[in-house]
């Protein structure tokens, strides 16, 4: 029992030796001092009294001062994730067109510490676009060049995989899914629909009183309201609504050792081609004197795409 006593003893005394032992870290930070007096400095590339958004390049170049800033998180406005960087940097600004652009900068100091502030910015970025496509497409006509469904031919509407699918569908650039047969959208308000491009950059969207597409897209871009009737399938609808003009443009990619170059017609605010669901960015697949294949993503998931076939308005 004495040496049961005397173990536990030991045992104890070797517990509270070690608690009194361990001594409490401390951390110093130092002051945690806010950055102060931000300022933001904008230079538009080739911005001059004539050219007051640039010279097309899209680029800008940004100066970043504050008092006890470590560096600075900058959202550039465009879409993409905002990033941390040092006083100075260049962004290209890429969507087609002049856009206006709010730019949000955080001074970071230390501990973490920001001080936050914004500035609007309105840049042009004009995409040089290859002459020979311009003419296929316009046929470098003031009062433009008309085309239309090519109604009379298969997969003249269609569906396939795009560019993000989750379960591993591979993009086919063809509408591998759904194709149209000839004519199978009669009654629909789309064969009858002439899209009007000139060589000033204007598109003119004939109706003939009404358009196809998802009712959802056409409540977002057109009519909140949506006059018009139920297209036969899904949340697909035959929207009342009369001929409207705006601006289009161009854009592209870049070749890469995995893709070609790749031509796109971008439009300001409605305009599409075809079916409507939601797009107003077409890509290019072929293009000649009297036939044009295009694809467009669905914005923001770029899971489907969608296809349309159109011929030249004889």
């Amino acid at each position: 029992m004495k040496g049961y006593i005397k173990s536990s003893i030991l045992i104890f005394a070797t517990i509270l030796v070690s608690f009194t032992g361990c001594k409490k870290e401390t951390y110093n930070l130092g002051d945690l001092t806010t950055p102060t007096d931000l300022a933001i400095t904008t230079d538009i590339v080739g911005k001059t009294a004539e050219q007051p958004y640039g010279d097309g390049s899209g680029l800008v170049n940004f100066t970043f001062v504050a008092n006890d800033a470590i560096s600075y998180k900058v959202d550039f406005g465009d879409g993409s994730s905002p990033q941390v960087c040092q006083s100075k940097i260049t962004r290209k600004y890429n969507k087609v067109g002049l856009k206006k652009y709010r730019v949000i900068i955080s001074a970071l100091g230390k501990g973490g510490i920001t001080t936050t502030s914004m500035q609007d910015i309105e840049v042009y970025y004009a995409f040089a676009v290859d002459p020979a496509l311009v003419t296929l497409l316009t046929g470098d006509s003031p009062t433009g060049k008309k085309w239309r469904v090519a109604n009379d031919e298969a997969a003249h509407l269609g569906l396939g995989p795009g560019a993000d699918r989750p379960d591993g569908n591979a993009e086919t650039f063809i509408p591998s899914w759904w194709a149209a047969q000839p004519n199978e959208k009669v009654g629909k308000g789309i064969y009858d629909d002439i899209y009007t491009f000139t060589n000033s950059k204007v598109f003119t969207h004939t109706t003939n009183g009404d358009m196809y597409g998802i009712k959802e897209y056409f409540a977002r871009d057109f009519d909140p309201a949506t006059p018009g009737v139920y297209g036969g399938y899904g949340d697909e609808w035959i929207l009342t609504y009369p001929d409207y003009t705006e601006a289009f443009d161009y854009d592209g990619d870049p070749a890469t050792s995995t893709s070609p170059k790749r031509d796109y017609i971008t439009f300001s605010q409605k305009g599409h081609c075809g079916f409507f669901s939601g797009f107003h960015k077409y890509m290019i697949l072929e293009i000649t004197e009297t036939t044009m294949s295009l694809r467009a993503d669905i914005p923001g998931t770029n899971i489907n795409a969608w296809y349309v076939k159109l011929i030249v308005v004889e």
